[in-house]
Order: C-alpha cells, then sequence, then structure tokens
C-alpha cells in the first residue's frame, strides 16, 4: 500500500508538472506570435487557393453560352464555385469582373473595416469605435474615412477623358520627376500595382477640428499644422490655394509641388505624412489627377452615368458647401460629393494652372464628375476645395 500511494503520488506530481510545461510553451508560442503567423500563413494559403479557384471560374465562364449563363453574372459564377470549393465568404471578396480580393490585405495599419465589400465601396476608419458600424448616411463615424477604390486592370490605370473618350496621358507625364528623387507619385503607383487599389477620402476634406468655416482670410490655417478631417458633417475646406506658385508647376523638390507653400497639397501631406511619426498604414496625399479618373472608371464599368452626373451630384446653389455629405443622395460607392458641392484640387497640371475636378453648382450635365477646371495654384476661391487620397505603405 505505501508503494501505491507514492507511485500515485508521483503521478499526480508528473501530471502537474506536464500542465505547467505546457502552458509555458503556449505562452512562449504566443509571445513570439508563432500561432498568429501560422493562421496568417494559412489565411494567405487560403486566399491564393481561392483565387486559383476564380481564374478557372473566370474562363469557364468565358466558354459558357448565353443560355448556360442565364442571368448568372460572372461575380456570381465565381461565388459559386469558391463555396463549391468550401472557401470561407469571410475572408475574400469578389468583384462584379470575378476578381478575388484578400480583404484583410487592404486593411492598412491602424485602420478598421466600418463596412462594405470592394465592389460597393469598402469604407475603413482611423478610430477602432467605427469597426462594423457600417456605412448607413445615418450613422455618424467617428474617425476619419476612406474608400478603396480597385484598380484591377494596371492599364487602365490613366489619365483618361470620359467627356470625349480619349486617352490623355500616361500617369508620368503629369509629374516628369527628377532622377533620384524621392517620388511620391511613384510611391503611390509602385502601391497600387501591389494591392490592386488605392484609397480616397469618402468626403471632400473639412476643415480642422475648432478651425471653424473657411474664408478668404484663412488660407494661413493651411500650414499643414491644421489637420483636415475626412468625416460626415464637417464644413468644407475651401478657399484654400493649390499652393506655391507658377514656377513651382514645372519644379520638382521630391514631393511635387512646393511643401513651403500654404496649400491643399501640403494640407492633404499633413495627415498621414510619408516619415518615420506616421504609425498608421497610409500616406495621404492631394489626389492626383490618374487616381480620379480610375474612381471615374469604375463608377463608369459600375453602370453609373459619368457624362451627366445630375441624379448623384450635389449640383443645389442654395445650399452648396455647407457640410461634408449633407445627403444620402449625393453619393455613389460610398463615397460623397465626388461631383458638385466643390470643385477639388488636383496633382494634375496644365501649364501654369493647376487642375481641379468634380464640378461646382452648375448643372451637372455641364460639369459632371469628368469634368476639368484649371485654375491658379496661388488664388483661393469659395468654390474651390480639395480631397485626400492614400496610398498603402
Amino acid at each position: 500500500m505505501k508503494t501505491k500511494g507514492i507511485s500515485l503520488i508521483v503521478l499526480v506530481i508528473t501530471i502537474i508538472i506536464m500542465i505547467v510545461l505546457a502552458g509555458t510553451i503556449i505562452l512562449s508560442l504566443n509571445s513570439s506570435n508563432i500561432i498568429g503567423r501560422a493562421e496568417e500563413a494559412t489565411r494567405k494559403s487560403n486566399i491564393a487557393n481561392a483565387k486559383q479557384v476564380a481564374v478557372l471560374a473566370n474562363a469557364e465562364y468565358e466558354l459558357m453560352s448565353d443560355a448556360d449563363r442565364g442571368e448568372k453574372t460572372l461575380k456570381k459564377h465565381v461565388e459559386d464555385k469558391l463555396n463549391q470549393a468550401g472557401f470561407k465568404e469571410s475572408e475574400y471578396n469578389v468583384t462584379e469582373k470575378g476578381t478575388v480580393y484578400d480583404i484583410k490585405s487592404i486593411i492598412p495599419e491602424g485602420f478598421y473595416h466600418a463596412g462594405g465589400t470592394v465592389e460597393e465601396g469598402l469604407v475603413i476608419s482611423d478610430n477602432i469605435e467605427d469597426e462594423g458600424q457600417g456605412t448607413s448616411h445615418g450613422t455618424i463615424l467617428k474617425g476619419n474615412q476612406f474608400v478603396w477604390v480597385p484598380v484591377e486592370n494596371l492599364n487602365e490605370f490613366i489619365r483618361y477623358d470620359f467627356k470625349n473618350d480619349k486617352v490623355l496621358s500616361i500617369y508620368y507625364e503629369e509629374i516628369m520627376p527628377e532622377e533620384g528623387q524621392n517620388r511620391e507619385v511613384e510611391k503611390m503607383y509602385a502601391s497600387v500595382q501591389k494591392y490592386k487599389g488605392f484609397y480616397v477620402g469618402r468626403y471632400e476634406a473639412g476643415v480642422a477640428e475648432g478651425m471653424g468655416e473657411p474664408t478668404s482670410s484663412t488660407v494661413e490655417l493651411a500650414d499643414g499644422t491644421n489637420l483636415p478631417q475626412i468625416k460626415q458633417k464637417i464644413d468644407v475646406w475651401n478657399f484654400i490655394p493649390w499652393g506655391g506658385t507658377s514656377s513651382d508647376i514645372s519644379s520638382y523638390d521630391g514631393f511635387r509641388g512646393n511643401d513651403s507653400a500654404n496649400g491643399a497639397v501640403k494640407v492633404a501631406r499633413s495627415l498621414y505624412p510619408d516619415n518615420s511619426q506616421n504609425t498608421k498604414g497610409l500616406v495621404s496625399h492631394l489626389i492626383y489627377g490618374v487616381q480620379w479618373d480610375a474612381i471615374v472608371r469604375w463608377y463608369k464599368n459600375s453602370g453609373i452615368d459619368v457624362k451627366d452626373s445630375s441624379t448623384y451630384g450635389h449640383y443645389s446653389k442654395v445650399d452648396r458647401m455647407k457640410v461634408t455629405g449633407s445627403s444620402e443622395n449625393y453619393q455613389k460607392k460610398n463615397i460623397y460629393d465626388l461631383a458638385g458641392n466643390v470643385y477639388e484640387w488636383t496633382m494634375e497640371a496644365d501649364s501654369s494652372l493647376r487642375i481641379a475636378r468634380g464640378g461646382h453648382y452648375y448643372p451637372g450635365s455641364e460639369v459632371p464628375i469628368s469634368t476639368r477646371y484649371s485654375a491658379s495654384v496661388v488664388t483661393p476661391q469659395e468654390g474651390v476645395g480639395f480631397r485626400i487620397a492614400s496610398y498603402i505603405k
């Protein structure tokens, strides 16, 4: 009996030691994030396999007759094949062109998915409280918000005149950088190539917190220390020059434009700057013409009229420029006031002038979303504001 008792005690002690060691190993794995890395590797492998299924589904759809397709779209056909293969819908999103997006891979560090899909307009926010809150106009999110713009075909990432249906130029002709410089546009382009898209402000840039409604005498506030807000129901930041002088059109200081001059270029870059102090996964900048045209093309490919944006543009002269995102009627793809409200500065140049886009309070048939308006870089105007775009680091 004594021997058996000792054996039992030894067994209990052994079990306890094993439990402690197992716990230590698990803690060690967690602290080194081995488990997390393994889960992420599995997720990426699943997405890669899903994309292979999508490629085959796309090819299969192309070979199908109209009778076999019926009313089934390419998107639905790809989704059906993915579901049949057992892939989780929570891990991917399929666009109308049958492209599989890994949603998690395009949510930058420090941002949270508020709602929406890639096709309908995926919205992110820099405030964790907005995660999963949805994209309803009646839901006022707390953080700065951006919408993902898919660029599935890099050959279509070009400046284009949609009013006259003609190519304007490739992106290089928009900026003509000098060798050896820190090229903002090339970093943006590389990011678009890698991630197949970029982010654009869900709203026109709103004034900094506590700034008040802008006037012709508030240009000095566009110095980069007053951070713009990309939120709903904020005064639109107008009366702001592009920044710099006409000579800055042909100069290149590493960031196209003159960073020492107050204006839209400087303010746009101040939100998430391209430096070590920026802990977010995005770099912000004034939207480029090629990015604006990517949005217009996305709209057009989705069946949205880009030559007459009267039905969704903010062209009311009475209540224009009140606040950002004033009505649900003034949005497509979860992007508000892209047409009408105020013209919006871009990085696109026209001789000694800069191009503003999107129209003002004129009829949407005359100045639709695809409109280009040349304006002086130094002249702040009531009817000209700006919109921020961002690329994933």
